[in-house]
């Protein structure tokens, strides 16, 4: 009875990309073969993958056809432009910005990050040249 207990257990565990389609995992692979640890799950316009590449969080949403609509990949302060750095130290000081991510969507970059408050942490989008974006919502 353990061992017939043990053996359902994994069943569902054999292949956890089995509920992915092959062309997003196709794509997935092609465009970051060296990734680990991906985890995909599925949402209103895809696939969200997350995972670790050259030692960085990144996450990638890929629609069923296998076009990717969108990236994040986790950077440090000294990885946003300039304007950007410019924006967010005049407005908040360095020591208040927490978490920058790079945001491609489709060939444009935004920035995004979280500001640090008292009782509550800003989460806000910049365009390239430090501009806040309240069109596009914060990937979490």
């Amino acid at each position: 009875m353990l061992v017939s207990a043990l053996l359902l257990s994994c069943d569902s565990d054999d292949y956890p990309y089995a509920e992915v389609p092959s062309v997003v995992l196709n794509e997935f692979r092609t465009q970051y073969p060296d990734a680990a640890d991906a985890e995909f799950k599925q949402d209103a316009k895809g696939y969200e993958v997350d995972f670790d590449l050259e030692g960085k969080d990144y996450s990638a949403v890929i629609d069923a056809s296998g076009n990717i609509l969108k990236e994040k990949k986790e950077i440090v302060w000294d990885e946003l432009p300039s304007q950007v750095q410019h924006s967010l130290q005049k407005k908040y000081g360095q020591k208040k910005i927490e978490d920058p991510e790079r945001v491609k969507l489709g060939q444009e970059i935004y920035y995004q990050v979280e500001v640090d408050r008292f009782f509550r942490d800003d989460r806000i989008l910049l365009n390239k040249a430090g501009r806040l974006n309240p069109n596009l919502d914060y990937w979490k």
